[in-house]
């Protein structure tokens, strides 16, 4: 029942809402999530499908939950259906076979291998001329700038740099030498003639770095103007240079699930936006919202890039809206202090427990509507997925934050204390 009124409420909004993922597509997400959550992958499929027929060009993260849903309940045809979607958007098709969840499919399913050959087919309708571009500003942006020492400051280190001496083993060792070409190595005892010219070279690398980032920040807003915010649609799944992300294997052969994390969810443009943010004052927040409606962006970016403004250069940019950051729960496992014995303490050691971020002054109903209005889940959905990630996953699930904590407990009233603001984590 309300899974229907659920679609019923979002059919009625199509009319005033076409093309808005905030209305139409990140709710019927969330309640996908949120029944992976529950392990209901029926579910979870059904809502999966009816976001995908809303817009025309669904998130890559969200054809891959669905397709290790539909290999949950048995429908392989779907499977690679949404696999396939994922190659188009630039997923390399070779990962597929390594890929943490899909190489068990690919050892015992015997349509695998005619899919792989089609797979390799696949040319990703990307704009390679744009993500080369992006892929230079980044370089750009990342780079660290080195001014030649002066010959007083090169001639002061040759004489006090002594190599340092790695010890391997008993027979081996390695001897490791400052390069001091470009060093600007720190001594408490230098002249201060010395000290002059090397704050002089380190203002120079602070210009060079300063005039970088400017150049990023002027050329990618030119590129918005150009091309509005480059997506994955457009430049491919993260837009990296794939060597940068070139997936870990374990000794079994199997692609670690950061890949995943890192492919679906770490992004070119993010990462040029929040270096540009330190250095521009342009406020591209109400751009940014608008790339979430019009599906360039997942609602939870939002955070990770206002944060960084507002981090670094809080002068220039208004307060990051609370209601986007929270979400977040703390995980402890107690450890209690060597004989320490409290009536309390009953197999707390074998048990997890959690807290949830204080809201303070702040209304839940209303932070709430804050979140929603930009595609965000409600704050209680926000702590289920929190939960859930807190343990080993296949699913990329975006949305809720967890920390764990090792937790010492030194007496028996900071036990009681602790058990009295926490809840057991089932």
């Amino acid at each position: 029942m309300k899974k229907i009124l659920l679609l019923l409420l979002l059919y009625a909004s199509l009319s005033q809402a076409q093309g808005d993922f905030t209305r139409i597509y990140h709710p019927i997400i969330n309640e996908a999530e949120l029944a992976i959550v529950d392990t209901n992958y029926y579910d979870a499929l059904d809502f999966y499908k009816e976001a995908f027929v809303n817009v025309k060009k669904p998130f890559a993260k969200d054809y891959y939950n669905a397709a290790i849903c539909a290999a949950m309940v048995g429908k392989t045809s779907l499977v690679f259906d949404y696999l396939e979607r994922i190659v188009e958007k630039g997923f390399p098709a070779d990962s597929l076979r390594k890929d943490a969840f899909f190489h068990y499919m690919a050892d015992t399913c015997k349509r695998w291998n005619d899919f792989e050959k089609q797979m390799r087919l696949v040319k990703p309708n990307i704009n390679k001329e744009l993500r080369d571009s992006l892929n230079k500003l980044y370089a750009l942006s990342t780079k660290r700038f080195h001014t030649p020492l002066t010959e007083d400051l090169r001639d002061y280190f040759r004489k006090n740099i002594k190599a340092k001496e790695i010890i391997i083993n008993k027979k081996d060792t390695i001897i490791r030498e400052t390069n001091i070409g470009d060093s600007l190595y720190f001594f408490g005892n230098l002249p201060q003639n010395l000290k002059i010219q090397q704050d002089s070279l380190r203002k120079i690398n602070d210009k060079k770095y300063s005039d970088a980032i400017i150049l990023v920040s002027q050329s990618l807003s030119k590129l918005i103007d150009n091309y509005n915010l480059p997506d994955e649609n457009m430049i491919g799944l993260s837009g990296f240079d794939y060597k940068i992300l070139s997936p870990k294997f374990n000794r079994f052969g199997i692609a670690s699930q950061n890949f995943n994390d890192l492919i679906f969810n770490k992004s070119l443009t993010i990462s040029l936006l929040e270096t540009s943010f330190l250095s521009n004052n342009k406020d591209f927040l109400s751009s940014i919202i608008q790339a979430i409606r019009d599906g360039k962006l997942a609602p939870q970016q939002i955070i990770n890039i206002t944060f960084s403004r507002f981090n670094y250069n809080s002068k220039s940019v208004e307060t990051i809206p609370k209601a986007y950051t929270m979400g977040k729960v703390q995980i402890l496992q107690l450890q209690l202090e060597s004989n320490l014995v409290c009536e309390s303490a009953k197999g707390i050691e074998n048990k997890k427990f959690w807290k949830k971020e204080k809201l303070a002054d702040y209304n839940e109903q209303e932070i709430n509507e804050k979140r929603q209005d930009i595609g965000l889940e409600k704050l209680a959905d926000a702590y289920k997925k929190a939960f859930f990630k807190a343990n080993p996953s296949h699913f990329i699930i975006n949305g809720g934050n967890f920390q764990s904590e090792l937790s010492y407990i030194s007496s028996c009233e900071v036990l009681d204390k602790v058990l009295k603001d926490s809840v057991v984590l089932r």
